[in-house]
């Protein structure tokens, strides 16, 4: 009698730890699309149209250009900045960040090129769900551009990492 309660309590066990997993849905929040998205503007940014604050009086010449320490609180040291790219993207959309050849990694501090990078972006956007379960999420952004120059629509794809929901792409 005790080795059936035993089987019998196994199974039930069992079964409970399959069910979990076989109807667990993970979809991406509303609140994580808004801070990707708010994230991949600031990228962009950073990336195409102006670099963090920089101190202007201490250039330094390097690799034979001219190169600004970043003085924005956060984004000082490499290593800060990696973190905040890695907060936002993850695989070849990260490393492309990171090779970006505006940006250079001097000594572990943060150094920018100080160059105008051409357009504006945005903060005004609307955003809409395509598709948002198991781990995976395409949300298509609209940003009007400013004064209804440089409008923009995009779809991002958000990826479930282990350190979170991260923007993995774009169509």
């Amino acid at each position: 009698m005790k080795k059936l309660i035993c089987v019998l309590l196994s199974l039930v066990t069992l079964l409970t730890f399959c069910s979990c997993g076989a109807t667990e849905k993970v979809e991406i929040t509303d609140e994580e699309i808004v801070a990707l998205i708010d994230g991949d503007i600031q990228v962009g940014k950073y990336l195409y149209v102006y670099c963090p604050s920089t101190d202007w009086d201490n250039a330094i010449e390097y690799e034979g250009k001219i190169w600004y320490p970043v003085v924005q609180e956060g984004f000082e040291t490499w290593d800060e900045w990696e973190a905040y790219i890695y907060s936002v993207y993850c695989g070849e959309w990260a490393e492309y960040a990171l090779t970006n050849e505006s940006y250079k990694n001097i000594d572990g501090k943060l150094y920018c090129d100080g160059g105008d990078r051409g357009y504006d972006l945005t903060d005004d956007y609307v955003y809409e769900i395509l598709e948002n379960a198991d781990g995976t999420a395409k949300v298509k952004v609209t940003n009007p551009g400013i004064d209804g120059d440089f409008a923009q629509e995009y779809t991002l794809i958000m990826t479930l990492t282990d350190d979170g929901w991260r923007v993995s792409g774009q169509e």
